[in-house]
């Protein structure tokens, strides 16, 4: 009896013995998955410095200065209209004509005494030789001459009003006039654009002023269109007190489909570096206090890092102070961390 006793005594202390050996190894796994699994999942960015730029927006109004609504010179019926809408002209080529044949006849019989006066100025002249004759006599002989040539002179500018020219080389927008209808110095025949030389005028704020200076990019955009570069070609020196705004010129490029009166939006380029560290607009937190921070990893831990944000642009902030080149900045989760938190990077 005690020597079963003690068989059964021993057989439970090997069987003890010989089980606990194995089964130590897969629980410290069990342990290290689990602490795995428990760590958050996070994805990094590395700080890398990089050009930056920042922009604000104002709203503009695309003008020219070469727009011109025709006025004719005189009065009279429109006799022929010589050019088309749309057509292109050069500086001085005729766009229509006034009837002006009452001003011709005139010039006519102003021609006509005009010869019979220097006839009379001649004889007087020869008789004042043969001593025949006044000085008053051939005085008013040449007076007479010079009224009848200057009467002519202006006679014949009155004909030349009765054509209508373009002031410059363009584009004729738009005719007013009609054949056969009256034309009057008080309404306009013709609308003749040049969009060769256009430019965004817009009113920016005080804020601004000594960031603003002439040369500095300006990016043009239309609703529907195409972005343009151009660059400040003047800036105003005059402040509006109703509204506290100052003015800037922008010239559009050449060659563009900007017309006149358009509406468009200047995005005005007043930073610009070379090299800065900008980090994404989502990665920038706040604290209680309200100073900002992003989240970095140290040891295998999420770590907040305190951070001094400058100008904002897109959806960038540029970072002034608190991260250095490749630090590696939490990127997904940031959201969700907490500082002193186990993290782990995936991929």
């Amino acid at each position: 009896m005690i020597r079963t006793s003690l068989f059964l005594s021993t057989a439970l202390l090997l069987t003890a013995c010989g089980g606990s050996a194995p089964e130590s190894a897969p629980e410290a796994s069990e342990a290290n998955a689990s602490a795995a699994s428990e760590a958050r999942k996070v994805t990094t960015l590395e700080a890398t410095p990089a050009p930056f730029d920042h922009f604000f927006t104002v709203q503009g109004n695309v003008e020219t200065d070469r727009l011109a609504q025709v006025f004719p010179m005189t009065q009279g019926t429109v006799l022929r209209i010589r050019v088309n809408e749309g057509e292109t002209v050069r500086k001085g080529q005729v766009l229509l004509e006034l009837d002006n044949d009452a001003v011709a006849r005139n010039q006519d019989e102003l021609d006509t005494r005009l010869s019979l006066a220097k006839d009379v100025l001649s004889r007087q002249e020869r008789l004042w030789e043969q001593g025949i004759g006044t000085e008053v006599q051939l005085l008013e002989a040449r007076t007479n001459v010079k009224a009848l040539e200057e009467s002519i002179a202006a006679f014949s500018e009155q004909v030349d009003f009765g054509k209508v020219t373009a002031p410059f080389a363009g584009i004729v927008d738009r005719i007013f006039a009609k054949e056969g209808g009256m034309a009057s110095p008080m309404q306009p025949v013709a609308r003749v654009i040049d969009l060769s030389d256009m430019y965004v005028r817009a009113m920016v704020s005080d804020h601004y002023l000594g960031k603003i200076e002439v040369g500095q990019r300006v990016n043009i955009s239309m609703t529907g269109r195409a972005s343009l570069t151009s660059a400040i070609s003047r800036v105003g020196r005059f402040i509006e007190p109703a509204n506290r705004t100052f003015e800037v010129v922008v010239p559009v490029p050449a060659n563009t489909d900007l017309l006149p009166n358009e509406f468009a939006a200047l995005h005005i380029n007043d930073l610009h570096l070379d090299s800065a560290i900008s980090l994404p607009s989502s990665l920038i937190l706040q604290n209680r206090e309200g100073l900002d921070f992003v989240y970095t990893i140290q040891g295998g831990k999420a770590t907040r890092q305190p951070v001094q944000t400058g100008s904002s642009t897109a959806d960038r902030v540029l970072i002034l102070e608190g991260v250095v080149p490749g630090m590696p900045i939490i990127d997904r989760g940031s959201g969700q961390v907490v500082e002193g938190e186990a993290v782990q990077i995936i991929r």
